[in-house]
């Protein structure tokens, strides 16, 4: 965990044990990559909803080939979300880029956004920057919008916090729990989920920032840290992520 209490991105940091909720971690065939499943039914202290995890430790030591391995991996882990909740590939989707686009450690969002085909009828696509840049609740953006459009889904990509080195640039989380933006670093303000936008919400998040908290004791609590390889990490989950859900959304 990190030191200031109940933050936490991705759900293996929680602090819980996950044994209670069937967290599973099964070890993929290759790149020394890992793939991790829970399922949240009763809500309580963490989200309702299914988790993948991904770790991909080696990414970038293993170039293009790695990077085709993990889009196969995340487009079955969003298949396998799509499937539970009952939606189909022709379902009308949102897909909401989260973040700020002007700071690379946040900008994973609007540039999976923008790497994606083109919007169609039955995928649309919003990158509603943050509220400190717009003054506009980002919940109630994306709320805004969803009323609308009418979409069966809302697909939310988000750079996210975590309190380990080594997983920075290297795990991707998909979950069908939405996610409370800015709530890994302590902004956390309404969440973006089915109980607030009255459709599934499924999140994607890589995690590109660490609290230097979490790495020393002597640290701000507030100081936010990124990998110094944070280009090739960005330039890796977005050629994932983008392939991925084109493959699987577009229509």
């Amino acid at each position: 965990m990190f030191k200031i209490k109940n933050m936490y991105d991705l759900i293996d940091e929680c602090g819980e044990d996950l044994a209670n909720y069937g967290y599973t971690v099964k070890k993929l065939d290759k790149f020394n990559g890992q793939l991790a499943y829970m399922r949240v039914d009763d809500g309580g202290t963490l989200d309702k909803g299914e988790y993948f995890i991904i770790n991909a430790p080696t990414l970038l030591d293993e170039g293009i080939d790695a990077c085709d391995y993990f889009y196969e991996i995340t487009k079955n882990c969003l298949l396998r979300l799509l499937d539970d909740l009952s939606l189909e590939r022709k379902s009308k989707f949102l897909i909401v880029g989260l973040g700020n686009p002007e700071i690379l450690a946040d900008c994973l969002g609007s540039k999976v956004v923008r790497a994606m085909g083109y919007a169609n009828d039955n995928l649309l696509k919003i990158c509603p920057n943050i509220e400190a840049n717009t003054n506009i609740n980002t919940a109630d953006y994306v709320k805004y919008i969803k009323e609308g459009c009418k979409p069966d889904c809302i697909v939310l990509i988000d750079a996210l916090a975590s309190n380990s080195l080594s997983r920075l640039g290297g795990s991707i989380q998909l979950s069908s729990s939405g996610l409370t933006p800015g709530s890994g670093v302590g902004r956390g303000g309404i969440a973006i989920n089915e109980n607030e936008m009255g459709v599934p919400c499924i999140s994607i998040g890589v995690p590109f920032m660490i609290f230097a908290s979490a790495l020393t004791d002597k640290a701000d609590k507030g100081l936010l840290l990124a990998p110094k390889d944070i280009h090739d990490g960005l330039d890796a989950m977005v050629y994932i992520i983008s392939k991925a859900l084109d493959s699987v959304l577009m229509n």
